[in-house]
């Protein structure tokens, strides 16, 4: 029985091995990032001496999603509120016209899960940017 552990034993040693690597070169990345962060917050306090590069915060890093292109879930979101023509919307009903739009799997509750999810999002960026308005006391609302 022990024979016919070694392939497993085997490929999880290579698993980690690669792992390891991936970390050594991920902490070196870090390393260098934070060496030029230093270098650059050096030369910002020479040029402006009233500024303290603490103050200025992160820029988030954009994450594409794999299921659409740029801007296309709020263009999606968008022709949603246009087609109810005034009639309010929740989140899992512009979910389930993105959905049946792109032609995925209806009955995959993950993948609705996380489109409502991304949905929910630029609904609120929508609202904060006065693009649409929300009406109800459904989930969400101020107040609530």
């Amino acid at each position: 029985m022990i024979g016919g552990k070694d392939h497993i034993v085997s490929g999880l040693i290579a698993r980690r091995a690669e792992l390891a690597g991936v970390i050594d070169q991920l902490q070196h990345q870090l390393d260098q990032h934070r060496a030029d962060l230093s270098h650059i917050d050096g030369v910002l306090r020479i040029l402006a001496s009233d500024l303290d590069p603490e103050t200025i915060r992160p820029k988030r890093t954009y994450r594409r999603s794999r299921y659409f292109g740029r801007n296309e879930l709020s263009r999606l979101c968008l022709s949603a509120f246009r087609i109810a023509a005034g009639e309010p919307l929740n989140s899992d009903d512009i979910a389930g016209q993105v959905i049946t739009t792109k032609g995925f799997n209806a009955g995959d509750a993950i993948l609705r899960a996380a489109i409502r999810n991304q949905v929910g999002s630029i609904v609120k960026r929508l609202h904060r940017d006065s693009k649409i308005e929300k009406i109800g006391a459904g989930r969400g609302l101020d107040g609530d």
